[in-house]
């Protein structure tokens, strides 16, 4: 494999002048832009929204610089260039923004170095009464009565981060009942199996069209030590079925597909079985209500969190 190398381009700047230096950035061949604000790391760690285990934040100045960072593909450390990015920053005040400090860095990246920067900034974080999702490469001490999980989501979707999954995390710690049979659908970086086997599910089968998908849930699986509770497949709800009927089914996928598998649903549940629903966007929740009750599922209990709506419903 040819590794690819880029340019980590950083900007420190003022306030005021974050969005005109992200302009330049851009304009200098940036794909995107990432922006790392001390105002904003207050701001999570103050509020703890949603059980974040934020390090200890320092108060933060209402001036303090902000750094800009976009990447450039190739080798963009020459001086020539540096001093180029560095004069457009500054002519800045000539339009009325404060650019200071102004300070212009270059490092040059290795592709496969940059795929894991993301790590630094995923934390362990408290979800529901009991559940603690815990990057593996990070040392946690469990407080009495927490189920650890331990994760590392690869390429993979399902690091507790987003709406959805937390939903879906709570609702799991709701439903779960001890030796059960549970499906999880569209399992992502295996997050939601482990968490059910930690809650007391007998067996967990666990499927996902992405093989990327299962290769990493099969590592988290094997990390967390739950290779007899969990199996992990490529297929669907009905390529995994035959393993009988299952006391819980968790679907944690887009809204179409959601819809496209509800009429296979009530054949794949026991009678007082649970269906959760997640990764509905709150425009869709209606249209997910109705072929509920086509399939003759009763709601039992909704949630929504920032516009996504996670339904449980029984059989």
């Amino acid at each position: 494999m040819v590794e690819r190398y880029w340019t980590k381009i950083m900007v420190t700047t003022g306030p005021e002048a974050v969005e005109a230096v992200a302009g330049i950035l851009m304009e200098a061949g940036a794909g995107g832009i990432e922006i790392e604000d001390p105002r904003v790391w207050q701001e999570m760690a103050e509020q703890a929204r949603y059980g974040e285990l934020y390090p200890t934040v320092e108060p933060v100045p209402f001036d303090a610089p902000v750094k800009v960072i976009a990447y450039l593909t190739g080798d963009c450390r020459q001086a020539s260039a540096i001093t180029a990015l560095r004069e457009r920053v500054l002519a800045l005040k000539q339009v009325g923004l404060d650019p200071a400090p102004a300070l212009v860095a270059a490092e040059l990246t290795v592709e496969s170095d940059w795929a894991d920067s993301w790590k630094e900034f995923y934390y362990a974080q408290r979800i529901g009464e009991r559940l603690v999702v815990k990057p593996t490469w990070e040392n946690y001490t469990p407080s009495p009565g927490e189920i650890i999980l331990e994760l590392d989501p690869g390429m993979a979707f399902g690091t507790g981060e987003h709406e959805t999954t937390r939903l879906c995390l709570v609702q799991l710690e709701r439903w779960i009942r001890p030796g059960s049979l549970v499906y999880d659908i569209g399992t992502g970086s295996g997050i939601l199996a482990l968490a059910a086997a930690k809650l007391g599910a007998d067996r967990v089968i666990a499927c996902d069209v992405d093989p990327v998908a299962v290769a990493v849930a099969r590592e988290n699986v094997v990390h967390n030590r739950l290779e007899a509770k969990i199996s992990v497949r490529v297929g669907s709800l009905a390529s995994i079925a035959v393993a009988g009927q299952a006391d819980l089914i968790v679907a944690n996928i887009i809204t179409d597909v959601i819809l496209a598998i509800l009429p296979d649903v009530p054949d794949r549940l026991v009678e007082g079985g649970y269906f959760v629903a997640g990764g509905i966007i709150g425009e869709r929740r209606g249209e997910v209500l109705e072929a509920l009750e086509a399939t003759g599922l009763t709601l039992m209990e909704e949630e929504m969190d920032n516009g996504w709506v996670c339904l449980v419903s029984r059989k």
